[in-house]
């Protein structure tokens, strides 16, 4: 896709809908951890974790050298053909080209979710590389840290890398693509957040604690939030560049390593040493839930699914968990991979009255009609639990418009309605697509 058309896509999709959950905060249930490792090779120690635009959950196995994949339901199948026995395989992402992206120890793997083939690239990595982190890019781009030779990185979905250098003292780790349209990062090395931008130019922001920042995340509130290992905190950056950190309430010492934006409108966090997960607001109230987790499994890699759970690995108790009841907000959201999930959807042409649905959407560039903007249905499914206090979305009888009544913009202020309508021009050979038809803005 070209920058420019990219560009006109970001603007309407923030008129959207976005980063889910400052609608209903006080309605959302208590959670539930549950842990899943039937089907995992013993000693895995799975690494990283990301929603893939298959409706799965893909997952890194550092020490088994393979990329695993989980349902929904719980059901993981690896995959390891195309992978050295050293490969080390860590950080994990979803591709602007449907296929999932991750790091080995000097290289960079692509895996089709499909399939299962897996290709890797590292041609244009110097010697000693050692890439951490990726992350997908606003350029179409996958972008990551290379802690080996103090770089960024960044790889076209052809496999074409390029390098861009830090400082001596530098190690980056994390790494996001922030709401700026710039990737942001975190230096451990330097005690640094750092951003750069599409044409390689870094800045880096130095910070007062004496930590080490860990991962990143891009916030619902528009800023960047990480982990800061070292200073046992949580930290928030502007994109203007101002930083804070909180840590009122966080236990000491707690190994503070993955985090993302959760379905609820918070921030949710992994404790690697104090085994728990944890959640931050965009005003800085942290909470801590160390119930349900197995002792000693050193949760680390932490995303939300699909499903709209959060789901996370434990490197210690080769397990894959999973955070639900967050039925009660309503809101869809929009990821990074651009898979709009609709959690809470009334089928009201249903012959027996209306059944309850969730569904995802992935945004798909058709160039034959580019002034459309076309999601494909990929998964969906009936739910069971009714316990919502919130309007939900509607499903006109006739399949032709999906009517969402409220979401949130990226500013946190705005709320809109939008409606999709079905498009019988784009829906060949058995696929489902609907269209942005109209939106307008709702009274606060």
């Amino acid at each position: 896709m070209k920058k420019t058309r990219y560009s006109e896509i970001v603007v309407c999709l923030c008129f959207l809908c976005l980063f889910a959950g400052w609608l209903f905060p006080g309605n959302a249930n208590s959670q539930t951890v549950t842990e899943f490792s039937s089907g995992l090779t013993a000693g895995s120690n799975p690494k990283g974790i990301t929603a893939g635009p298959d409706g799965n959950l893909w997952f890194t196995e550092s020490t088994s050298n393979s990329i695993g994949k989980i349902t929904p339901s719980g059901v993981i199948t690896e995959f390891s053909n195309g992978l050295d026995a050293d490969s080390y395989p860590w950080g994990i992402t979803s591709g602007p080209d449907g296929n999932l992206w991750f790091t080995v120890s000097h290289g960079i793997g692509r895996i089709t979710p499909s399939s299962g083939n897996i290709s890797v690239f590292s041609t244009g990595l110097a010697d000693f590389s050692s890439p951490a982190e990726i992350t997908r890019g606003a350029d179409g781009n996958l972008w990551f840290t290379d802690y080996g030779t103090n770089a960024i990185g960044k790889i076209t979905p052809s496999g074409v890398i390029t390098e861009f250098l830090l400082g001596a003292n530098s190690c980056p780790w994390g790494i996001t693509a922030g709401s700026d349209g710039n990737i942001w990062f975190t230096d451990y090395g330097a005690n640094a957040i750092g951003k750069i931008t599409s044409a390689g130019e870094i800045t880096e922001l130095y910070l007062s604690t004496h930590g080490g920042p860990w991962e990143i995340t891009a916030g619902p509130d528009g800023n960047l939030w990480f982990t800061d290992y070292g200073a046992n905190a949580i930290g928030m950056v502007t994109p203007s560049g101002v930083v804070t950190e909180f840590s009122s309430g966080l236990p000491a010492s707690c190994g503070l390593w993955g985090i993302v934006s959760g379905p609820d409108g918070n921030l949710w966090f992994t404790e690697s040493n104090g085994v728990a997960l944890g959640k931050i607001a965009p005003s800085g109230v942290i909470s801590v839930f160390p119930t349900g987790l197995t002792a000693n499994s050193g949760p680390q890699g932490i995303t939300t699914g699909p499903d709209g759970n959060i789901w996370f690995v434990e490197y210690n108790g080769n397990a894959i968990g999973q955070l639900t009841n967050f039925r009660a907000v309503c809101s869809a959201t929009l990821d990074t991979s651009f898979t709009l999930n609709i959690p809470y959807l009334s089928d009201i042409g249903s012959g027996s009255g209306a059944s309850l649905l969730w569904a995802n959407l992935v945004y798909e560039y058709n160039a034959t009609y580019p002034s459309l903007t076309p999601f494909k249905l990929t998964t969906y499914g009936t739910i069971t639990d009714s316990s919502f206090s919130c309007t939900p979305s509607t499903l006109y009888p006739d399949l032709s418009i999906i009517h969402i009544p409220d979401m949130l913009s990226s500013d946190g202020i705005t709320h809109l309605w939008v409606n999709l309508k079905y498009s019988p021009t784009l829906s060949t050979n058995g696929n489902i697509y609907y269209v942005v038809k109209d939106y307008g803005l709702l009274s606060n």
